[in-house]
């Protein structure tokens, strides 16, 4: 059996694997990227979904030094404009202090492609594809990873295989779990109409529907991303219609924004669930991103959480580097579990009462709804706090 001495081992490729390896790269360690899948395969086609990254994730990236590649695929987000049923009761959000756009539209594909091209410049790194875990242990000094014939023996096992979390059941982490009978019709379409930079979350009876602005390459149409919530057997049956019916149903929720939709690039459905461990470290490992966490969908938030987590972890690594700890000791682990741990939980909770609260029609909560609005909107100094919590500055 081969055996590999390394720093720090991440397990997952997605996102947020790679922005935990692109981060931790900036240090002197010696990192390894394992994942059970080809990382490198399909990069524009694999996840055509997007992101909306807020600008406080754009700050670290730009720490970084990997903004200045994926902002040339973004489209910024300057006004967000919040129905609840009608347009009677609205909310817009602006930056009037001009700290910064609300947040950048980009592909998921269009990052990886960014984050890998970045990653295979650094010689701290070394990334083993198609490489499904066996078995992992844990002593006093080391964590032990194995996978077919290789031994990995690091410090830190970070964990960043996403929401059904192989490493999570090995260790049995405990997590809060809570599933929706929900999905979410995903697409990415062209229209007539210019959507000029704003971005839209409407709240209908049977669930919110965000429309997104991305980038567009041709003069005379419009890209955009569509992300709407409805009971499953909806969804479903809205992702197997034909086209033709499908822009129908569509156009009737979003005519007066998009204008005629001219085609469909990308359509598929998620089932809705969230998710939150009852700690985010155990014995030599760190739960990063999905692993650690997922969200409703509701707030847009469920990816600049994970970048949270980069940020934070790169922090702790860091201060525990400078004073000659042990990476993978209890107390660096739970110092970053302290400091990610409360704001998620904050987080996962607030987006799943939103969730019960925008779908409830009864006639107090409708009334509760319909003052809020009328109340924040009048309320700038409210707006501008919300706006700050959501750029994440």
């Amino acid at each position: 059996m081969k055996e590999i001495k390394t720093d720090v081992v991440i397990v997952g490729g997605g996102l947020t694997g790679l922005l935990t390896a692109c981060a931790l790269s900036s240090l002197e360690l010696r990192i390894l990227l394992i994942d059970k899948g080809i990382i490198f395969s399909d990069l524009n086609k694999k996840d055509f979904r997007t992101t909306a990254i807020a600008e406080g994730s754009k700050l670290f990236f730009e720490e970084l030094g990997i903004w200045k590649g994926i902002y040339k695929h973004c489209e910024k987000i300057k006004t967000i404009k919040v129905f609840d049923r009608n347009i009677s009761r609205k909310i817009n959000f602006s930056n009037s202090k001009n700290l910064g756009n609300l947040g950048y539209v980009v592909k998921n594909s269009k990052i990886k492609y960014e984050l890998i091209k970045l990653l295979k410049l650094k010689h701290n790194l070394r990334i083993l594809q198609n490489t499904p875990l066996k078995k992992i242990e844990t002593n006093q000094e080391n964590t032990i990873v194995f996978s077919g014939n290789k031994k990995i023996v690091s410090k830190l096992l970070i964990s960043a295989d996403g929401k059904n979390s192989f490493i999570r059941e090995i260790f049995g982490t405990p997590a809060f779990k809570k599933k929706y009978n929900h999905s979410a019709f995903v697409t990415n379409f062209s229209h007539k109409k210019n959507l000029n930079n704003i971005a839209y979350e409407i709240f209908l009876k049977s669930g919110p529907l965000a429309l997104l602005p991305m980038k567009s390459l041709k003069n005379n149409t419009y890209n955009s991303s569509l992300i709407w919530s409805n009971p499953s057997s909806f969804s479903k049956n809205l992702l197997k219609t034909n086209p033709t019916l499908r822009k129908e149903i569509l156009e009737e929720k979003i005519f007066d924004y998009t204008g005629e939709i001219i085609n469909f690039f990308d359509t598929k459905v998620f089932d809705l669930s969230a998710h939150i461990n009852t700690k985010f470290y155990d014995k030599r490992l760190v739960y990063v991103g999905d692993s650690a966490h997922s969200l409703h969908p509701i707030a847009g938030q469920g990816w600049n959480l994970g970048v949270r987590d980069v940020k934070n972890l790169l922090k702790i690594i860091t201060d525990a580097k400078k004073n000659g700890l042990d990476l993978g000791i209890d107390f660096v682990c739970k110092n970053y579990h302290n400091l990610s741990h409360h704001h998620a939980y904050s987080l996962y909770q607030v987006t799943d009462k939103l969730n019960s609260i925008f779908l409830d029609e009864s006639i107090k909560i409708n009334l509760i709804r319909k003052s809020g609005f009328f109340f924040i909107n009048k309320t700038k100094k409210i707006k501008n706090q919300i706006t700050k919590y959501a750029m994440g500055v």
